[in-house]
């Protein structure tokens, strides 16, 4: 008769994972799929900023060029219309303090109430911009006109999206954009 002899040193190294081992390997697993999704929303939210922050520097720019393509010495109301149908008035005239709303070191003070003392009627509008697939987001656009002369005025126009106040996903900094528009011969 013929016996076989197992050696018990071998069948332990053949044994395969231990419980302990397959819990640290699921749980280095579970952190490496929660650390790519953070990441995949992180740049979701950072996409959707800098889409708004692109549209308000578009929006803001046509203001300036609109306000830019008035003569210094003259000062029209013009009028420029959003996706909606929205006709918003932009009041050209500058004075030598700075006419329209208040500015901070450059840039436009957005915690003025509309309508008031530091962002008056005429130098301020809410815009409807024209989105993909009936998207539409509206920016608050507010303007200042300093006349340095009588032939060259300094116009700060700043943009940013209504309603995103603190909200990570959808906050950016207002975009200002400062030029010069002088007085052709």
């Amino acid at each position: 008769m013929i016996c076989k002899r197992t050696d018990s040193s071998l069948r332990r190294n053949e044994t395969g994972m231990s419980l302990a081992e397959l819990m640290v390997a699921m749980f280095v697993l579970i952190v490496g799929v929660l650390g790519g999704v953070t990441l995949v929303i992180t740049a979701i939210g950072g996409n959707g900023r800098n889409r708004q922050a692109s549209n308000a520097t578009v929006i803001a720019q046509m203001v300036t060029e609109k306000i830019m393509s008035v003569p210094a010495n003259t000062s029209p109301t013009i009028t420029l219309t959003d996706c909606a149908g929205t006709a918003n008035n932009i009041n050209t005239a500058g004075s030598t303090s700075g006419a329209g709303a208040t500015l901070l070191n450059g840039t436009v003070d957005f915690s003025k109430t509309l309508g008031g003392t530091g962002a008056p009627l005429g130098y301020y509008m809410s815009f409807t911009d024209c989105g993909t697939s009936q998207r539409q987001a509206t920016y608050d656009i507010r303007w200042n006109i300093q006349t340095i002369s009588p032939y060259v005025k300094l116009i700060t126009v700043s943009a940013k999206l209504k309603g995103a106040a603190n909200d990570p996903k959808v906050f950016a900094l207002p975009v200002t954009i400062r030029s010069m528009a002088g007085q052709g011969t």
